[in-house]
């Protein structure tokens, strides 16, 4: 279906009132409208920005249950976070892909001891991490993961192996560990395909990206759009309000008249290499591993870039969030800890990312020990505000549809209705029929060659982004004449006028960074940039300023954002001192 926002927009003037709305479109938001909308109810979500756009395009792309939690006792958490990592390989398999995990050790016990204090309550800061405790770790993992499990077990991997399958490891190693988590190839279209399939369910449900909370006036909100500089703000009214604004809550509570406290977010960068050795050297692996004071770190091929991150730095203004200099330092020297013989610097990114994670506001000394679990504190109706305000706190990319659920059945129980709908083995989007396999991937691009005469080159670039939806975009180019995008390996113009016009597209940067992963591949550069804007313009009717202003909104924001820089050449990265 044809994501229309201009429709959705007469829609909300036409008839403004709601069952629920969500503020906020990131991950944990855009979970919600899913299920919510899925109730039979009529739900309305706003974004500020683009959907999918802030912290939630801003994770390590991984989609996992989270080892680390165990030191901190959550088990809670880590039984939850495998048991949804397993659904969403499942149900989003386009998307989710499994991913061999290694976890290197310089010793065989260390660390013991403050594992078992932290096992019973203290908080003893690790010097490092031995066999014995990893090991120990993934066994406890493996039991918390084996409800609808679908990965293999964890392993030893002693020294000899561990060097044949990290050449160049660091000789201070004496044995590793293997386990299984997952990845997520592009974070930023799983979040857009809840949003459409919420839109789709029948219950009059709408999305809008680029529509701001602005203020409230006794029972409504009200809301604007930004992509509409000249036009007054929309009230909107809803039986309840869902806060889902991540590192922004306790801002759109004030927006709102409430004054809370519920956020004290960190904030996490990483970087993306253009590295062939490196690529070679992780042989399709994350190494999941120590930096030199003891935080967590990983690296592994995202596509054929390769992924380093991440940090734990507290934030007060999530908008500030940019890879510094000094964290880019740290990450390399991290990563030197694990091949002191390889080659790699600044000239070797072509992308930087970072975003505030959205913890519950906390004492604790170490970032690390603040909980990655969620909550959801709400504001019941007081003064001239009708409505209660359920606001979600802490949260992480994998557990979505699990703290989605939990908010849809607090919503139902305010509402006095019943649930009408599950989610657990419910695809989304594209997953929908989609198989990984071999055999099924290639059925479907020989398929799309037969019906629609895509060529496979093509053919594989559209399954590989879209999943099952990849025969309705192959459609649509196939109805008019179509040619490949200059400078771009895979993309067709039409395609590129198919996610303009059926993918809610604002802005020129919607498309490049979040639609399609051309930015943070690296492989942008000045021509290749204007020959995208050249077909969404034709797409939208933007005139020739219209068209250069989208153009320098996307430098700026590649550069502001990801200190990246168009040139004549692929993009590089700026080599500035950013602040901290």
């Amino acid at each position: 279906m044809a994501f229309d926002r201009a429709e959705m927009l007469r829609q909300v003037r036409d008839d403004p009132r709601f069952d629920v709305i969500v503020v906020g479109a990131g991950i944990n938001g855009l979970g919600t409208f899913w299920d919510v909308s899925l109730q039979g109810l009529r739900c309305l979500i706003v974004e500020r920005e683009d959907l999918c756009g802030a912290t939630s395009a801003a994770p390590s792309r991984m989609i996992h249950g989270g080892l680390k939690y165990l030191e901190t006792g959550e088990f809670r958490l880590v039984s939850e976070s495998t048991l949804e990592r397993n659904r969403l390989l499942r149900n989003a398999s386009h998307l989710v892909r499994p991913l061999p995990m290694v976890v290197p050790a310089r010793s065989w016990f260390g660390g013991t001891i403050p594992a078992i204090l932290r096992f019973f309550g203290a908080r003893p800061r690790f010097k490092e991490r031995g066999v014995a405790v990893i090991l120990a770790g993934l066994k406890l993992y493996d039991f918390l993961g084996r409800h609808e499990r679908i990965l293999p077990r964890s392993g030893f991997l002693g020294l000899r192996r561990l060097r044949r399958q990290l050449r160049g490891i660091a000789r201070a190693f004496v044995a590793g560990c293997t386990y299984h988590d997952a990845w997520i190839t592009a974070p930023e279209r799983l979040g857009l395909e809840l949003a459409m399939d919420g839109c789709a369910a029948g219950g009059g449900s709408v999305a809008l990206n680029h529509c701001e909370l602005v203020g409230r006036e006794g029972d409504a909100l009200l809301v604007r759009d930004t992509a509409d500089p000249g036009g007054g703000p929309l009230r909107v009214t809803g039986t309840v309000v869902v806060n889902a604004a991540g590192a922004w809550i306790d801002h759109a509570n004030r927006t709102m008249g409430e004054e809370t406290a519920f956020i004290g977010g960190t904030k996490g960068s990483h970087i993306l290499l253009d590295h062939a050795d490196l690529h070679a050297r992780l042989g399709g692996k994350m190494i999941y591993f120590e930096s030199a004071d003891a935080r967590i770190c990983l690296v592994f091929p995202y596509l054929d870039k390769v992924l380093l991150g991440s940090t734990d730095i507290p934030l007060a203004e999530p908008d500030e969030a940019v890879c510094t200099d000094a964290e880019i330092d740290y990450l390399f020297a991290a990563l030197h800890g694990i091949f002191p013989d390889l080659a790699v610097g600044r000239p070797d990114i072509v992308y930087t990312y970072s975003g505030v994670r959205p913890l519950v506001r906390s004492g604790a000394d170490d970032p690390g020990d603040i909980s990655r679990d969620h909550s959801m504190p709400a504001l019941e109706p007081a003064g001239d505000r009708g409505f209660p305000v359920l606001s979600l706190v802490g949260g992480k990319w994998t557990t979505f549809r699990a703290f989605a659920q939990q908010t849809t059945d607090e919503v139902l129980r305010r509402l006095g209705r019943d649930r009408r709908a599950t989610t657990e083995a419910r695809p989304i989007g594209g997953g929908e029929g989609f198989s990984p396999t071999p055999e099924h991937l290639a059925r479907q691009v020989a398929e799309l060659g037969s019906t629609y005469g895509t060529d496979p080159q093509h053919a594989r670039h559209l399954v590989a982004l879209y999943g099952a939806r990849a025969a309705a975009v192959a459609a649509f180019c196939a109805e008019g004449p179509d040619r490949p995008v200059a400078g771009l390996t895979g993309y067709s113009e039409r395609e590129l006028t198919f996610l303009a016009t059926r993918e809610m597209v604002v802005h020129l940067e919607d498309l490049i960074l979040r639609r399609t992963p051309m930015a943070i591949l690296g492989q942008l550069d000045a021509a290749n940039i204007r020959a995208v804007c050249r077909v969404v313009a034709g797409a939208l009717g933007w005139d020739t300023a219209r068209a250069e202003a989208e153009l320098q909104r996307l430098r700026s924001t590649l550069l502001r954002r990801h200190r990246v820089v168009i040139g004549e050449g692929r993009q590089e990265f700026e080599h500035r001192r950013a602040t901290s």
